[in-house]
């Protein structure tokens, strides 16, 4: 290994809130051993910031403790990568950038611990919540059968001083709304900022909404979901008129284990884990030559973006595709078909993107792209395409791309070395 040394087997920290509600605690562990069932190799420990036991630095000690040893001897100025940390939360908020990082350097000692990203955004955390939305719906229990037409929702977030977090909460609103063809939804946060539970609903009622679904994007039972509850009782209790269910949190699930999965995955393969030395840097100059995106979610959307920012001529191959990217082909930016990838989508194709949903779409993109020549990047196995898109932004005239291992204070150190360089 010469990047960095780091060996299969890397020990998975999982690190969430913690609730004084045993149910949710009980939820948790049962989604970390649902983690763990499918990284059979992979020692896993799960740690909280708050309110449950055991907390994050010694979920990290347990881990590294766990870190399988490098045969070779370590690049000057690099260490073994000895845990992953995972945090179990939805966007990039207090906890993330700032309570987590601190809890990971008060347990791991000299270690190198390489920490990812949230769960969001990820389609996988939307069909969790489709799914909490259908069984709210259905009937049962001497409820009948709600329309989604004919049925408004608010969606209620946590609530974050992080403006950031915020706005990703309006966004998955917009996208819950689309996505289930519903009358209408309202956002909503059950603390820090506005609007609240209560606004919402009124905003909903003042549109005429007779019956509202209430969903919390929670992940467990906990207070968060008893605050709303009780938010939404009152409420119900000076509008006697308007029907109201509330949904269940996403709780313990296969969709959130996934995420969780690739989560861990990412940073290793950052740093060079199984498939596959060492990236070669290089620039790539687009403009006029065809590039293929096969899928059209929000990562090929950002991704498509890019690419006409380069001057690329962009196909895309996806049996769907969102409003940004039809919007995009109405104008004539792209060029979209809406229908299942053929291998002759590839000929004359300089670059491909394979970024959908399906493993086996994307594997077989990436085998036909193998056989032609043509670089792949693959958006669920990074490990598994022959090029990837790294970290990029453009300052001071230039364009800057960062391959790291998402350790947070040497990725903050570097950001901030060439940021001063450019500006100074």
């Amino acid at each position: 290994m010469t990047d960095t040394q780091i060996a299969s087997g890397t020990p998975l920290v999982i690190a969430a809130h913690g609730t004084r509600d045993e149910s949710g605690v009980a939820e948790c562990r049962a989604l970390a051993e649902r983690v763990a069932n499918k990284l059979p190799d992979v020692p896993v420990e799960l740690g909280f910031v708050e309110l449950a036991e055991p907390k994050i630095p010694e979920a990290v000690q347990a881990a590294v403790a766990q870190a399988p040893v490098v045969s070779e001897e370590p690049t000057e100025g690099e260490q073994p990568v000895s845990a992953v940390v995972v945090p179990l939360m939805f966007n990039t908020g207090g906890h993330v950038r700032e309570d987590i990082p601190e809890a990971i350097d008060e347990g791991r000692g000299g270690a190198r611990v390489a920490y990812s990203a949230p769960l969001l955004p990820d389609v996988r955390m939307r069909k969790a919540l489709d799914r909490r939305l259908a069984e709210t719906l259905a009937a049962g229990e001497g409820r009948e059968q709600w329309r989604s037409r004919d049925t408004a929702v608010v969606l209620v977030g946590r609530g974050a001083l992080v403006p950031d977090a915020n706005a990703s909460h309006y966004t998955l609103t917009r996208m819950f709304w689309e996505e289930n063809d519903l009358a209408r939804v309202e956002p909503a946060f059950i603390q820090v900022t506005r609007p609240s539970v209560p606004e919402a609903l009124t905003a909903l009622h003042a549109q005429g909404a007779q019956q509202i679904v209430v969903q919390g994007n929670f992940l467990f039972p906990g207070l968060l979901h008893v605050w709303m509850t009780e938010q939404v009782q009152a409420w119900q209790a000076s509008h006697p008129g308007v029907e109201i269910r509330i949904a269940p949190v996403i709780g313990d699930c296969d969709e959130v284990a996934e995420v969780v999965v690739d989560r861990y995955r990412e940073p290793l393969d950052e740093v060079g884990l199984g498939e596959g030395a060492p990236v070669y840097m290089s620039g790539l100059r687009l403009q006029g030559r065809t590039v293929l995106v096969v899928g059209a979610g929000h990562v090929a959307e950002r991704r498509v973006a890019r690419l006409l920012d380069a001057g690329a001529d962009v196909h895309v191959v996806a049996p769907n595709s969102g409003i940004q990217l039809t919007r995009m082909a109405r104008k004539g930016l792209v060029n979209l078909e809406r229908r299942a990838f053929q291998t002759d989508d590839l000929d004359g194709v300089w670059f491909v993107q394979a970024l959908t949903n399906d493993p086996q779409v994307n594997a077989t993109v990436a085998a036909e792209a193998e056989k032609r020549g043509i670089f792949c990047v693959r958006g669920d196995d990074g490990r598994k395409g022959s090029a990837f898109t790294p970290a990029t932004q453009q300052a001071g005239g230039m364009t800057v791309s960062v391959v790291g291992d998402r350790t947070p204070r040497r990725s903050a150190k570097i950001r901030d070395e060439v940021l001063r360089a450019l500006q100074g």
